[in-house]
C-alpha cells in the first residue's frame, strides 16, 4: 500500500474513477491499485463514496440547512459523549463536531422547512445539560465538499412564449 495516500486523494476528488484510471495517473498496476482500495474499504479509511449536489440548483431537492452552535455542561461520568449520542441520532443532523472556542458543538442539519430546524433547536436547547445555543440558516452556497458549486454552469432554462 505504497500509493494509499495518492490514491485517497484522487478518490476524494472523483469517486467514479476506475482502478484503470488511477493506475495510468499513477504509473502503477490496476491490481495494485485495487487491492489498496478493497483493504482501504476493509479498514475503515474509505467509509461510504458520496455524490456532491449543487444545492443551488432547482432541481434539487429543497432543503434548509443550519449550523448550529451548541454549549452544554458535559455528564460527569462520559463527558460530552453521551450528550453527543443523544444529539447524532436524529435523523436531521448531517454533521456534528466537538469543537474549541465559545461552544462545544457545532451540528450541521438539514429539513424541509425552518419549522424543522426551529423544532430540533428548541428540542436542544430544553435538554438539561444546555447551556446556549445559535443558530445560523445556510442562505446560499458556494463551495460544498471543496467543489466550487457557484461557478458551476446555471441549469439551461427553455424561453417562454405566450
Amino acid at each position: 500500500m505504497k500509493y494509499k495516500r495518492q490514491i485517497l486523494n484522487i478518490i476524494q476528488q472523483n469517486a467514479r474513477l476506475s482502478d484503470r484510471s488511477i493506475s495510468e495517473m499513477l504509473s502503477i498496476s490496476e491490481d495494485e491499485v485495487k487491492l489498496t482500495r478493497e483493504t482501504l474499504e476493509k479498514q475503515g479509511v474509505i467509509v461510504r463514496y458520496e455524490t456532491v449536489i449543487n444545492p443551488n440548483h432547482t432541481a434539487s431537492s429543497p432543503h434548509v440547512r443550519a449550523l448550529i452552535e451548541l454549549s452544554v455542561r458535559p455528564e460527569k461520568s462520559d463527558g460530552y459523549d453521551a450528550v453527543a449520542k443523544k444529539i447524532s441520532k436524529n435523523e436531521f443532523v448531517i454533521d456534528h463536531y466537538l469543537v474549541s472556542g465559545h461552544y462545544d458543538f457545532l451540528i450541521i442539519m438539514e429539513g424541509s422547512s425552518l419549522k424543522q430546524i426551529s423544532d430540533f433547536v428548541s428540542e436542544l436547547a430544553s435538554m438539561k445539560n444546555t447551556s446556549k445555543t445559535a443558530t445560523h440558516v445556510v442562505l446560499k452556497t458556494y463551495k460544498k465538499n471543496g467543489v466550487d458549486v457557484h461557478s458551476l454552469k446555471p441549469e439551461s432554462r427553455l424561453p417562454i412564449s405566450p
